[in-house]
């Protein structure tokens, strides 16, 4: 029997796991795939400087609503699971955190804007850069970041409470009109219009977003019993605040890259960089739908030898599925360059940075399917240490290899830095299996 042949009776033949994933992938490659096909369509909207600025921006909102959901996202996860056989606490539960979600949110965007605490992190960020952009760029597209953070966090919320739900119709539905509403109306209007790019993206973008999260939002409400249940209160604050510092300790790794290559580079390489980093995204988008399928079962599953079991599995095949994917990457987007549809002015360094950038993704995808085990175990604290730490390497790491090497630099650092995540949180995985293996026994 071939390598093939055991491949896909191991993995695929009668494979409930893969059926399932398929049928989300098939509907999340349609949607996700045609805002991939869409970056040349804005390669060729938006200047280079325009592009650069643009992505600077929404990685500084994704960066935010990290650290603004409080977690909360995964509190709904692990608590949907636990309250599986009891429809009216789940509905409870359901009430409480999402109520407590939107006044965290609420508040911190308050405190925020009027103390200006962004606008001093901007500062801090744009300092000793070279100029190409600073401060006052950001002041003129605040209100719309802030507007991009907001539909963000929902969004993502939103996203898991269909996931949770194993509502995955609803989730095609809505990701379906967020690539019409969004983008396809983004592109329209930037055709036609010859004023500020980066403005009208994004406040179409991300306006149409919230918009549209409302109003898929009414599924969260329906699922309402109106009874506020401090439990879950303390509940989704003990698994999501480990996850929001986490966040915060991350932050070096999340925007590290992204800030030492503006400030040593500049904003037309960070264009470069940002592309190469958009293409090499396919892997996560990949994972994320198979951890789409795979997160309700694994939270369901009591009996930690088929968890282990499973995992392993997975682990390997997501790795060689990930790498194939990666090698095709590369391919289409030399075939692009070649073609000019890329444009020529983005050929400078992409190929060069994006193999380094899908080994990177390949291990934070991996890094992912070990993080389940963190709520699993609830111990979601674990990530403010790795935070911390990683962190605290990523700083010298990125600023070191980003001055002598520019985007390459970057890139090798935020490889190692995955590498070093993925060691860890493999290694503590084996462990807390082990203890949990041991204890059954006994």
């Amino acid at each position: 029997m071939g390598f093939t042949q055991k491949f896909v009776n191991k993995y695929i033949k009668g494979n409930e796991m893969f059926y399932r994933f398929i049928n989300v992938f098939s509907v999340d490659v349609f949607v996700r795939g045609a805002n991939l096909l869409l970056i040349p369509v804005f390669l060729y909207l938006m200047t280079r400087r325009e592009f650069g600025i643009y992505n600077y921006l929404y990685s500084f909102a994704m960066t935010a609503s990290g650290i603004l959901n409080f977690g909360f996202y995964v509190s709904l996860s692990k608590l949907y699971a636990d309250t599986i056989e009891n429809i009216k606490k789940q509905s409870s539960m359901i009430f409480t955190v999402t109520t407590s979600l939107l006044v965290l949110l609420s508040i911190s965007i308050i405190i925020l804007y009027f103390t200006k605490t962004d606008i001093s992190f901007f500062n801090y960020s744009m300092k000793n850069n070279l100029d190409e952009i600073n401060t006052s760029i950001y002041l003129n597209y605040r209100t719309y970041v802030f507007i991009a953070i907001i539909s963000m966090i929902f969004t993502n919320y939103l996203t898991f409470f269909f996931i949770s739900s194993e509502n995955i119709p609803k989730l095609q539905k809505f990701n379906i009109f967020r690539l019409i509403l969004s983008n396809g109306t983004a592109i329209l209007v930037l055709y036609f219009s010859s004023s500020d790019t980066v403005m009208l993206r994004l406040a179409i973008t991300y306006v149409a977003e919230l918009l549209l999260t409302i109003v898929f939002g009414s599924f969260i409400v329906k699922r309402f019993i109106p009874v506020f249940d401090f439990y879950y209160l303390k509940k989704a604050f003990k698994i999501g605040t480990p996850i929001m510092i986490a966040a915060i300790m991350a932050t070096m790794v999340n925007f590290g890259d992204k800030f030492f290559v503006m400030k040593y580079a500049g904003v037309n390489d960070f264009a470069d960089y940002s592309l190469a980093i958009m293409l090499a995204t396919i892997i996560l988008i990949v994972f994320q739908s198979f951890n789409f399928v795979w997160l309700p079962l694994f939270l369901k599953e009591k009996d930690m030898a088929t968890l282990k079991r499973k995992t392993k599995r997975y682990t390997i095949f997501m790795f060689l599925a990930l790498f194939g994917i990666g090698f095709i990457i590369f391919l289409v987007v030399w075939v692009a360059l070649k073609f000019k549809i890329i444009p020529s002015t983005y050929s400078g360094g992409i190929l060069l940075v994006l193999p380094i950038l899908i080994f990177s993704q390949i291990f934070a995808a991996l890094i992912g399917l070990y993080v389940n085990f963190m709520t699993y175990f609830e111990k979601t604290y674990i990530q403010v240490f790795v935070g911390g730490v990683i962190s605290f390497i990523g700083y010298f790491l990125f600023d070191y290899l980003t001055s002598a090497y520019l985007v390459v630099g970057a890139a090798l650092a935020l490889l190692i830095l995955n590498i070093l995540s993925f060691i860890f949180y493999y290694t503590r995985t084996q462990y807390y299996i082990s203890n949990r293996l041991i204890h059954n026994k006994a």
